[in-house]
């Protein structure tokens, strides 16, 4: 089974996200995620995204799609909203299959 990754862009726009973070680094363990790379000031090349990138890897994509729609992450992204701006969370397969 491939994994599955989250590929999270975002501009932090008030020093309070670092409760998000926080509180994030300890859920993603608890649902089998990790954090695979990660940039604070990543370059945007084509199209509109943040300055924050984030790869979160995953067991499977299934289990990226049903961490990000659980109630724990729903409530815990309430942190991240007011504290942070064009936020992108895609969710893909890892396997390269073209």
């Amino acid at each position: 089974m491939s994994k599955g990754f989250w590929l999270v862009t975002t501009t932090v726009t008030n020093p309070a996200f670092s409760e998000y973070v926080e509180a994030f680094q300890p859920w993603i363990e608890s649902v089998g995620g990790s954090v695979f790379a990660k940039d604070i000031d990543g370059q945007t090349v084509e199209g509109k995204g943040g300055k924050l990138s984030v790869i979160i890897e995953f067991p499977s994509k299934q289990a990226a799609i049903d961490a990000y729609n659980s109630s724990e992450y729903q409530e815990l992204s309430k942190l991240r909203w007011p504290n942070s701006i064009d936020t992108n969370i895609t969710i893909m397969d890892g396997s390269v299959t073209h």
